[in-house]
């Protein structure tokens, strides 16, 4: 359980779960959110730049409130990974404080911590306590690469967990007409992002990720619709070197956590590793 340790901040109660042994690691996927305000609007409707239809006002409204309204959360889930490396499901529990703070914890079948992974203004670490050892690099991505071989953008997880366009996208996002709804594009050097609404109700299906080196591919079973509270049901992470499934069982907007969560605990004899200095 996460305690409240100062005044007026709420307790949140965490999840006892169980998890295979060795995928634990699987934590680092899910850091910090990148959920903030955003701009571009004009008139209340969003114009392409190339003459395609703009995006209703009533539907911006909505594609503004998600990120707005997730910006802080708890989420529980259950998650199957398949990779090159890895094979296995676990429940997960996540605490999100935008912009600067996550927390991803895993457990075994007993109920005790099999992985931790904190993402603070420091930086990302991950504790593994059957191997009493603290794990450390400069980006996310090293970790995800040094143990999983996974290759999705690491800072998209949190709004892909709520089915939310990160908010500073909305910057370069154009219009196109699609097949039975609308898609979204952000189209800039390195950085291609495709979201695919469906039509009657309008509602988030698809998005496709493409930078260098890498193209990955979200799915939502159901779509979910564009209300700022609605939750997603099913979602599918796809490359063609792994898969990722999660089957949220809660998610709910959080205020604010007591500032530990979000820290490593103090314990004795622990060895720190730091990736970037033994590449």
């Amino acid at each position: 359980m996460v305690l409240n340790d100062s005044p007026g901040r709420p307790a949140h109660r965490e999840l006892n779960c169980g998890m295979s042994g060795a995928a634990m690691f699987f934590c680092l996927m899910f850091l910090s959110a990148i959920l903030a305000g955003c701009s571009g609007l004009e008139s209340g409707r969003l114009y392409p730049k190339s003459g395609n239809p703009p995006v209703s006002s009533s539907e911006l409204v909505k594609l503004k409130e998600r990120p707005a309204f997730w910006r802080n959360y708890q989420c529980k889930f259950r998650m199957r990974v398949e990779s090159k490396t890895s094979n296995f499901s676990s429940r997960v529990l996540v605490l999100v404080e935008a912009p600067n703070f996550v927390r991803f914890e895993t457990f075994t079948a007993l109920g005790q911590t099999a992985a931790l992974y904190v993402f603070n203004e420091t930086g990302p670490s991950l504790m593994i306590p059957s191997q009493n050892a603290i794990f450390t690099a400069r980006l996310p991505e090293t970790l995800a690469s040094e143990f999983l071989g996974i290759d999705l953008p690491i800072d998209l997880l949190p709004s892909l967990l709520t089915a939310s366009i990160p908010a500073e996208q909305f910057d370069h996002i154009e219009s196109r007409n699609g097949s039975g709804g609308l898609r979204l594009i952000s189209d800039r050097p390195g950085a291609y992002f495709e979201w695919q609404i469906a039509a009657d109700p309008p509602a988030l299906q698809t998005m496709l990720i493409r930078g260098k080196g890498f193209e990955d591919r979200v799915s939502y079973d159901p779509p979910v619709p564009l209300t700022k509270d609605a939750v997603p049901g099913r979602i599918r992470i796809s490359s063609g070197e792994w898969t990722l499934e999660i089957s949220v069982e809660e998610l709910t907007p959080a205020p604010q956590f007591q500032p530990s969560a979000f820290y490593m605990p103090n314990l004795p004899d622990v060895r720190k590793v730091d990736l970037d200095k033994i590449k």
